[in-house]
């Protein structure tokens, strides 16, 4: 298992630990129809969020190595002179912004701020569906929930699993349930 932690992984951690943990064993979920969307969509939408921000300048897919974190960045947008993160979302922007998304905008700007060694206060989430963006600042709170994922992250790299706990809300659904066992299948509820 690699060291390096992905924004992705930190955002997938704070929705469900489980699920982060098995895809640092190496069993991604296959993707999702909403997944190969988001790619298709990239990079058309992260130009129409840097045009809607006014950005004097935009670098697309910027690969950053800023152990532990790294990952690809979906845009690094320059406004005011200074470097900013974009996240693409392909869905509508919810009415509050999740906290797990909000991880991955820390995340990205922790990420920025070291790889172009200015400082970065604000991360971009463009929801694409509804084309709204939501600005994300780095807060002491945020930073110290980003230390503590990137903390547990770490552990889980280094074979630790998480402990379990189900939320029925997001098991029904997930991908991971057959190996999780929180909630029964169809047939054990027969």
């Amino acid at each position: 298992m690699s060291l390096c932690i992905n924004p992705s992984l930190i955002r997938q951690y704070l929705y469900c630990p489980m699920a982060a943990y098995y895809i640092a064993a190496g069993a991604p979920e296959p993707p999702t129809l909403r997944m190969q969307r988001g790619r298709e969509i990239q990079q058309e939408a992260a130009q129409a969020a840097a045009k809607a921000l006014g950005a004097e300048r935009a670098e697309y897919s910027v690969h950053i190595t800023a152990p532990p974190l790294c990952g690809t960045v979906d845009a690094v947008l320059w406004i005011n002179g200074r470097p900013s993160p974009l996240e693409v979302k392909a869905a509508a922007r919810p009415r509050r912004i999740p906290i797990h998304h909000k991880a991955q905008a820390a995340a990205y700007i922790a990420m920025v701020q070291r790889a172009y060694g200015r400082a970065v206060a604000t991360a971009y989430i463009y929801y694409a569906e509804s084309g709204q963006i939501a600005q994300i600042r780095m807060a002491k709170d945020l930073q110290e929930l980003l230390n503590y994922a990137v903390s547990r992250l770490q552990q889980i790299l280094q074979g630790k699993p998480p402990v379990l706990n189900p939320n029925p809300a997001k098991c029904q659904n997930c991908w991971y349930r057959k190996w999780c066992s929180h909630l029964p299948t169809t047939v054990e509820k027969i």
